[in-house]
This record gives structure tokens, sequence and C-alpha cells, in this order.
């Protein structure tokens, strides 16, 4: 039986809140997902591509800034 309230308050939130506020985030919001590219330098003529660890946003996208740990840098060209 609580399922099913439970069940049944989500539907009416969602219709109420809309899909974007009802739920909760799927993948949750702040958790790690794979290394992405975020700024770039060049050295000896050569750019480098500077990849950052990455979390997931409330839209599920993998994001990124300049402010998270570096996983890696890659050649990606001259300059």
């Amino acid at each position: 039986m609580t399922k099913l309230i439970t069940r049944l308050g989500d539907v009416v939130l969602d219709r109420v809140l809309g899909r974007e506020e009802a739920g909760a985030c799927v993948p949750e919001h702040g958790q790690k997902c794979s290394c992405v590219a975020s700024d770039g330098y060049c050295s000896g003529g050569d750019y480098f591509r500077r990849y950052r660890q990455g979390y997931y946003n409330c839209n599920g996208a993998c994001v990124t800034s300049t402010s998270k740990t570096l996983c890696y840098v890659k050649k990606a060209g001259a300059c």
C-alpha cells in the first residue's frame, strides 16, 4: 500500500511540477563520469589538450571546469 501511495504521489508531483523538477537526477548530480576535454595550451609548436575529471550535472551531461582535477594531457596538433 505504501508503494502505491508513493507512486501516486510521484505522478501527481510530475503533473504539478513538470518532469524537470519532479524527480531526482539520474544519474545522480555530482557523480563522477569520464574525463572531459577542458582547456589547452601551446608548447614547442605543439598544442596540448588538458582533460579533467567530469561530473554529471542534473541533465545527465558529463561536464567539467578548469577547477576540477586534471586527468591527463594529450598532444592534439600543431600551433
